[in-house]
């Protein structure tokens, strides 16, 4: 058969499949030895069971075991990487073999490309139960495999593969059976160019193993005879998985309570006594946010009464809030409580106890305006917080201990008996569930953040929930319609434990939204985003990729009396009409919010130069549509930049969400001019670390200014020379190393 009938119908010819790569008897033997004998491993991450593969020489096998040398086995797939490291049992030796000769015969020897022999070494191997379980759209990510083939052999039921371009799905895409036995082979190109799936198929009671093979090493001429080298793509993989390790090493240690940087470059947890003197000239260039407490740097004693949720990173922006909205005589207001990220505590110091405050109806009054921020999702009444590291045994003097690894031996049971014990013991108490009336409700949520922890979230509700129920014996736990709401959230290491006096997420549903878009900012950002851009009563604020319009409205709703317009724009048509629909729902009229379907670059068509007081926008990030690269989005964002200067008023500010945080700030350098950078925060939305970027526009670049004069004067003590002349009347400087 002519490679051609192998290759799937694609504009790139990268991709083989073959129905008969193994007979029906030989499909379904592999089938049953695997599943019956494979250790698989399921983890929170993924919805089905997985299991890791590596070819180990024979004369490294007892090397291996016995763990002496783990550096040589230190690949792990991403999506779960505590699954297991094991070698090639004899059926998967076998079909990693049969799998070389195919691609080796059919496609090396073909002699019409410059493909080489592949030997491959590492296996994933999926089991899917049935047709609930499935995997997205995706390309493979794992640096294993970019610069070699990958193979991936289908056993038993048939499930559905289906492929698409990156750029051009409609039409570049194919859809193939995966019937027993059979085999696809994808060039390294197609990670680069394609997507791929295997879709729910409900209608699919049998179960389904995938073996994908990839290359980790390669032979290399330069290396003695049999010494493998490492591939490029595998030189990824490792700096991928030591990223963290290499910050480490070049910036020193990791600080887990690191806050934004700012103009004067402190930090802001360092801003701790107000930040400085009140009488400084630049005052005015103080972003919202700046003077956040952290408790890190408290050293007195506190009483937690409540904590806020918000978003890990955003805790400086709730922290002012809280300020604002508290009486700071009698509470003082620290974000990341005991190095929790993503919350903030509003607590009493030892003076601060000592005032009196009043009863029932003032802790009333004072949830009742909790409840109105806008900078966080959750409000909780504090009870407690343990650290996990404190379910782990005590080490024996002079024995080192993996915490790490310790962390993720914790499990259910040894959740419940630690929590047991510190309600029995009196550490821990949970005062709104000891005065629910007896036949009262309640039920347990978490929230878990980071990796490493032995356990899932609904695991951590059921022991916790158990051990509660069990101390507070007249009351019971009921999963929906119940009186009281207890959240016990994970972050990183870290339990925080409080009674949630909010119903639904502060952040949703404030607006009125007839259109919303695929992917819509949180309005706590969208509040955070208006406060750093310090608008004042009368001023013009734009948005120029206002998608649903979000920003807007939380802009709008806050500054209701001050008088403020508003003016959106985006290149979609349909999000610009949209938009409109939302303000009018809100009841903000064409007079107070204007939209229109225009490219933000070229937004001045519709402003005057010099009439926008302030610009407050999520740029687009590229990741929906797939097709803007890097580049592109420079280009893009330089464009805006460049043309948003002109529409400005002097110190007007730019206030930008954007999740190429480090390429933004590297074009604003280039713009030093033009612009002052005033703030970068990154913060954590859903799984991305999008950074608060806020500039601020110079009226005058005065380095240029001063050094065009001082030409203009010296000029006439010169015989102006074409080079000279040049030097006086143009600019062409490569900017793209800066």
């Amino acid at each position: 058969m002519a490679m051609e009938e192998y290759l799937l119908p694609l504009r790139t010819p990268c991709v083989y499949h073959d129905t008969s790569f193994l007979s029906e008897d030989e499909a379904t033997e592999a089938y049953e030895d695997l599943l019956n004998n494979t250790p698989w491993e399921k983890t929170p991450k993924i919805n089905r069971w997985v299991t890791l593969m590596m070819d180990v020489p024979d004369d490294e096998q007892q090397e291996e075991e016995t763990g002496e040398d783990e550096t040589k086995r230190d690949y792990r797939y991403r999506d779960a990487p505590g699954a297991p490291l094991v070698g090639f049992p004899p059926i998967v030796h076998k079909l990693k073999t049969m799998a070389e000769e195919w691609y080796n015969s059919k496609v090396v020897s073909d002699g019409s490309s410059d493909k080489k022999p592949v030997k491959f070494n590492i296996c994933l191997l999926n089991y899917y139960q049935n047709g609930t379980q499935r995997i997205g759209w995706h390309s493979d990510r794992e640096e294993i495999g970019r610069s070699t083939p990958i193979a991936s052999i289908s056993l038993g039921c048939t499930r559905k593969f289906l492929i698409r371009s990156k750029t051009d799905g409609v039409r570049d895409r194919a859809s193939i059976e995966m019937t027993n036995g059979s085999i696809i082979l994808m060039e390294n190109i197609c990670q680069y160019k394609y997507l791929h799936s295997v879709p729910k198929e409900s209608d699919v009671e049998d179960g389904r193993i995938n073996l994908t093979f990839r290359c980790k090493e390669f032979e290399s001429s330069d290396n003695a005879a049999g010494e493998l080298a490492t591939t490029e793509g595998e030189l990824n993989h490792q700096k991928r998985d030591h990223w963290i390790t290499q910050i480490s090493t070049e910036m020193g240690a990791l600080d887990s309570t690191a806050g934004s940087w700012k103009a004067g470059g402190a930090r802001i947890a360092d801003n701790y006594d107000g930040g400085g003197d009140d009488d400084d000239d630049d005052l005015e260039a103080k972003v919202f946010g700046d003077n956040a407490k952290f408790h890190k740097d408290y050293d007195g004693e506190i009483t937690v009464e409540y904590v806020v949720k918000t978003n890990i990173g955003a805790e400086c922006y709730c922290a002012a809030e809280l300020e604002e909205l508290l009486d700071i005589e009698q509470y003082t207001v620290l974000a990341r409580p005991f190095e929790v990220a993503g919350y903030v505590a509003i607590c009493r110091t030892t003076e601060q106890s000592a005032i009196a405050i009043g009863g029932e109806d003032e802790r009333i009054e004072m949830e009742d305006a909790l409840l109105q921020l806008r900078s966080a999702h959750h409000v909780l009444k504090y009870h407690d917080y343990f650290n996990l590291e404190d379910l782990l045994p005590d080490q024996e003097e002079g024995v080192e201990s993996d915490k790490k690894s310790g962390i993720g031996s914790i499990n259910g049971e040894m959740l419940y008996q630690y929590y047991k014990q510190k309600l029995v013991s009196g550490e821990s108490s949970i005062p709104s569930l000891v005065e629910l009336e007896k036949g009262g409700t309640f039920r347990v949520s978490c929230d878990r953040i980071g990796s490493g922890q032995g356990f899932t979230g609904p695991e951590l509700e059921f022991e916790i929930g158990g051990a509660m129920s069990e101390f507070y014996t007249h009351i019971k736990p009921k999963m929906t319609d119940f009186d009281i709401l207890i959240r016990a959230d994970v972050v990183a290491t870290k339990v925080i434990v409080g009674t949630q006096i909010n119903v639904d997420d502060l952040s949703k549903q404030r607006h009125f939204l007839r259109f919303r878009n695929a992917v819509t900012l949180k309005t706590n950002l969208a509040y955070a985003m208006i406060r750093m851009a310090n608008i004042k009563k009368g001023d013009l604020v734009c948005d120029p990729f206002c998608g649903s319009g979000t920003i807007l409205l939380e802009a709008l709703d806050v500054y209701r009396t001050e008088q403020i317009k508003c003016v959106g724009m985006d290149v979609s048509r349909r999000s610009a009409n949209g938009a409109r629909e939302n303000a009018i729902a809100e009841g903000f009229n064409d007079d107070l919010c204007q939209f229109h379907c225009c490219d933000a670059r070229n937004f001045k068509r519709h402003l005057t130069d010099e009439s926008v007081d302030v610009i407050v926008s999520n740029l687009p990030w590229g990741v929906i549509t797939g097709q803007k690269n890097v580049s592109d989005l420079q280009t893009m964002y330089e464009i805006f930049l460049r043309n948003a200067w002109y529409v400005l008023k002097d110190g007007g500010r730019i206030v930008m969400l954007v999740l190429r945080g480090l390429q933004l700030t590297r074009i604003i350098r280039k713009l030093s001019g033009r612009y002052r950078l005033l703030s970068v925060n990154v913060v954590r939305t859903t799984n991305n670390l999008p950074s608060i970027v806020v500039i601020e526009k110079l009226a005058v670049d005065e380095v240029r200014t001063s050094v065009k004069r001082q030409l203009g004067y010296l000029a006439q003590f010169v015989n102006v020379s074409s080079e000279m002349y040049s030097a006086l009347n143009y600019e062409k400087i490569d900017e793209t190393t800066l």
